[in-house]
């Protein structure tokens, strides 16, 4: 028997044995309509339908996904029309979520980075074009100037982490200085303004740009600037990983980053190094405060918001959906499925009539997944996050709502 021969037998054996694996030790999905749910509080008579066929849709991807618990929210008009959480916060204990339940929002913190960003523009202590180190005076030089707008863009060039090691240090990070200081002496990966790369390490440099120009800590002017003046009270950094009251247990996929093959409690990890780009805890009532003011003028002046949701094109004239903190698409939605404006953060490739078993990318944390999305035309704010990390149809449950919202006031 050839060597070949041998080697190829080798590999059917392992790929039977993994799929033998996988089929035994799949959990059963759970029936959508036994999830317990918990409500903020009851719906308007006017949404008591579009809530009903929202609801729905919700208990099948939680039962589909195998997620172990999810929360969602939506504001219209800066109205809270709905906020409601199915499944479990903590599985061990059998403890349901609750629309209070606190959860990592990952990436869907660079919008509140990028609200502090426009607040120091408009106060004139940050200018978004100067280069960094006229506020972060420690970051060295490098071979090209960076600028605030490069960095909220992903084109400025700095690198992406090396995975979590690197980032979920024992002792977390004190301080910017700290944070930046992890990525700081690294070369560039391209000239600023010529290509686009993901960096959460980017938005942490933003995050140190605003401290400096502040004259205070990142978390104090975000929690006096921000989350005070928009009540947004179960906002909070993860900085000593989940053992804060009210905060969700945090699982993680057994299996190619899918819940629905099992799932590990995730280890505590400390976010602080991360802070500025992905180290809030929150809730889906709280996120939609937040869409809600950036669309009624709650907070910025409506012309910063243009700024802010407005995609850098780069050099070449090549146009990106990356904006300052928020991602810009248009999404066939309502009653006749029109292009419709959407702009929000982890949003992932949010195609509406895909089934509910194709992918999209949230915004992904270690034992966490979230999505953050509005409408401007509608004045529709979504948020929906979940206790595990992997739950890529998180966003595409946010466009579906959306969906079902938008051709309710269409048919108004």
């Amino acid at each position: 028997m050839s060597l070949l021969v041998v080697i190829a037998g080798s590999a059917l054996l392992l790929l039977v044995a993994v799929a033998l694996y996988v089929w035994v030790t799949i959990p059963p999905a759970p029936d959508p309509d036994t999830l317990p749910s918990h409500e903020l509080a009851q719906p308007s008579a006017a949404y008591v339908d579009v809530v009903a066929e929202g609801r729905s849709i919700t208990r099948e991807l939680v039962a589909e996904e195998k997620l172990p618990g999810l929360s969602l929210a939506v504001a219209v008009a800066g109205e809270i029309v709905w906020a409601e959480s199915f499944g479990w916060a903590n599985l061990e204990k059998q403890s349901p979520m609750t629309s209070a339940t606190l959860l990592r929002i990952g990436g869907v913190s660079t919008v509140l980075t990028a609200a502090a960003v426009g607040l120091l523009a408009e106060r004139d202590l940050l200018e978004l074009d100067a280069p960094v180190q006229r506020y972060v005076r420690s970051f060295p030089e490098k071979e090209w100037p960076i600028s605030t707008r490069q960095l909220m863009s992903h084109t400025a060039g700095i690198r992406h982490h090396h995975g979590e090691a690197e980032i979920f240090r024992e002792s977390g990070c004190l301080d910017d200085v700290e944070r930046v200081a992890i990525f700081a002496n690294d070369p560039l990966r391209f000239p600023p303004g010529t290509a686009s790369s993901y960096s959460a390490y980017g938005w942490v440099l933003v995050g140190a740009v605003v401290a400096a120009a502040a004259h205070e800590t990142f978390v104090d002017f975000v929690q006096r600037g921000i989350l005070e003046p928009l009540g947004m009270k179960n906002t909070v950094p993860d900085l000593t990983g989940h053992n804060k009251p009210g905060c969700a247990r945090f699982y993680y996929p057994r299996m190619m980053l899918d819940p629905r093959y099992g799932l590990h409690e995730k280890q505590d990890v400390d976010l602080s190094c991360i802070l500025p780009a992905g180290g809030f805890l929150s809730t889906p009532a709280d996120l939609v405060r937040l869409g809600a003011a950036m669309m009624d003028g709650a907070l910025l002046d409506p012309a910063t918001v243009r700024e802010l949701q407005t995609p850098v094109p780069l050099s070449s004239g090549e146009t990106t959906e990356n904006a300052l903190g928020w991602t810009v698409q248009h999404v066939p939605l309502g009653v006749d499925g029109t292009p419709t404006l959407i702009v929000g953060q982890g949003l992932g490739d949010a195609v509406l009539r895909r089934p509910l078993s194709a992918t999209s990318v949230g915004g992904h944390v270690p034992g966490g997944t979230a999505s953050l999305l509005t409408v401007p035309d509608h004045h529709i704010a979504i948020a929906v996050a979940t206790n595990v990390s992997g739950a890529e149809n998180v966003s595409l449950l946010a466009t579906r709502l959306a969906d079902v919202f938008v051709r309710l006031l269409q048919t108004r």
